[in-house]
């Protein structure tokens, strides 16, 4: 083992407890700095860099700094990714030669300065994508030896069981969450970090067939406008790296023969949601179909109405103009209008759009 402080066994069993709970993440990338003898240790995704993916807090500044200046994007140890295929793990000196370790701008203009010079980078996958786990030292702890290395390397075993772990849960979750919109009428989609859809209520499926259909798991459009908008979407809430104080971003789709769909995304953040399954969860509006009349006591208990009068208000919230909800309620237009007025005055409100409005907030 690598440090006598902290067993192996230990730190591996951190890292499946961290994957059912992810508040112990500090906690089990803490140990295995430790355990390692290293500044810090860090969880990255192959593909794209995330600053909420768990990390030792001695790495903070680092990290921050990493994001902010844009080093995620010319990382040098990216050269050495090809080797984890072949023996699991990779070390600076695998792929860097002696001078470029000690004059690049990578090495000694950035992670010098917080005193990370040397890295061990352990590989493993998951069912459907790839992630790193980064051991940083500095010149006082010195490089990798080659024991260390075949000694990190274990650590693919637990790290495997924890993405399998977590991403069940994720899944599990994102599921409850479609059900949940299903049960008060809104269509959603879940959305795996490849872009597929893994699943969908009922609500969802009903819209298929005009102008937007599903294909092997991909949403498909048939305006290509709004399937590049809708692709834009689902990438920018999938991008590892969420933009501090970007608008609400929204797609929509047109149909032939009915008004357009609109879709909203929610991504499933935080280190169980966001580290091993970047699941996202499209919600959709339908611009052809009516909101579910807001229950009658509803309005007699919220806005002081009789059960005349918030029968009056229900119909008129479903656009069902006064004339003809008089004629509904079997009562004349004059006794309509009368009432009208009467809720007018109980509710505050001038007008009938004001009034129905009033209403709509009602709704969930």
């Amino acid at each position: 083992m690598v440090s006598s402080k902290v067993s192996f066994d230990h730190a591996a069993q951190l890292i499946i407890d961290a994957a059912v709970d992810p508040t112990k993440w500090s906690l089990a990338m803490d140990t295995l700095a430790q355990y390692s003898r290293s500044t810090g240790a860090v969880i990255f995704p192959v593909k794209g860099r995330a600053p909420e993916t768990p990390h030792s807090a001695s790495l903070g500044e680092g990290l921050e700094n990493y994001f902010r200046d844009g080093w995620h994007l010319r990382d040098e140890r990216n050269r050495g990714l090809p080797l984890i295929a072949r023996k699991g793990i990779f070390v600076d000196q695998d792929f860097a030669t002696p001078h470029e370790l000690a004059t690049s701008d990578y090495y000694r203009g950035f992670l010098s300065r917080f005193g990370l010079n040397w890295s061990a980078v352990v590989g493993f996958s998951g069912a459907e994508d790839e992630w790193c786990l980064v051991f940083e030292r500095g010149d006082k702890q010195g490089f990798f030896d080659q024991r260390e290395q075949d000694d990190l390397v274990r650590f693919v075993g637990p790290l495997k069981q924890a993405a399998a772990l977590a991403r069940s849960l994720s899944y599990a979750n994102a599921a409850g969450a479609l059900d949940a919109y299903q049960l008060i009428g809104c269509a959603s989609f879940l959305v795996d970090d490849l872009g597929r859809v893994v699943r969908h209520n009922q609500e969802a499926q009903e819209l298929l067939g005009d102008g937007l259909d599903l294909k092997q798991g991909l949403l498909k459009c048939s305006n290509a406008a709004d399937g590049l908008a809708l692709a834009s979407l689902i990438a920018s809430q999938r991008s590892s790296i969420s933009l501090a104080g970007a608008t609400e971003q929204v797609a929509v789709v047109r149909r032939k023969t009915k008004r357009p769909l609109v879709f909203k995304a929610v991504r499933l953040t935080g280190p169980l949601g966001a580290l091993f399954s970047a699941n996202v969860i499209l919600l959709v509006s339908d611009l052809e179909k009516r909101a579910a009349p807001t229950p009658i006591d509803t309005l007699v208990k919220s806005l002081g109405l009789t059960v005349t009068e918030a029968s009056l208000v229900a119909k008129l919230a479903q656009d069902i103009p006064l004339m003809r909800a008089a004629e509904l309620m079997n009562i004349t237009f004059e006794t309509a209008r009368t009432h009208l007025k009467r809720i007018l005055s109980k509710t505050q409100t001038r007008r009938q759009q004001e009034l129905l409005m009033l209403v709509q907030r009602l709704r969930p």
